[in-house]
């Protein structure tokens, strides 16, 4: 509470600056660090990573927090396999969500790690899903932390 008035991980804390939200931190390392880009250069690009990021937090994260925390547990499975089957076609074809590997694709991380906790299983039900969850785990800096 001292750091975050939300009470709630994470928290980057940055010499004298004290960033909170997952998303507002990933913008903040980005803008800190733009040796290694994360966002694309283009706006209407840009823009659709910040669309699949809120996509992410406020529909996908938030059912599965409702799901965890027993808030109408088969109502928010319902809208869990919903919003899988609206990313399953969306990664038709996709090897990431928004492009190229970017902030977007970061941001599903934490749920596909945590699937068990939020009452589904990515599997051949949604093989585009599962193949790109795959792919993010694969990558050294994710599967060197799980």
């Amino acid at each position: 509470m001292e750091l975050n008035p939300y009470g709630k991980v994470p928290v980057l804390v940055d010499g004298d600056a004290v960033i909170y939200e997952s998303a507002i931190i990933d913008e903040y390392l980005e803008e800190s660090y733009p040796q290694i880009p994360l966002m694309p250069g283009e706006p209407a690009q840009r823009a659709r990573v910040r669309i699949w990021i809120d996509f992410c937090n406020t529909r996908l994260q938030a059912a599965g927090s409702d799901f965890a925390h027993g808030i109408e547990p088969e109502k928010s499975k319902g809208k869990i396999r919903e919003y899988l089957s609206v990313l399953e076609r969306e990664m038709n074809g996709r090897d990431h969500i928004a492009g190229d590997y970017s902030l977007a694709d970061i941001t599903f991380i934490p749920f596909f790690v945590r699937q068990q906790r939020y009452g589904v299983r990515i599997d051949s039900s949604v093989p585009n899903v599962k193949r790109w969850m795959e792919r993010l785990e694969a990558r050294p800096a994710v599967s060197s932390t799980l």
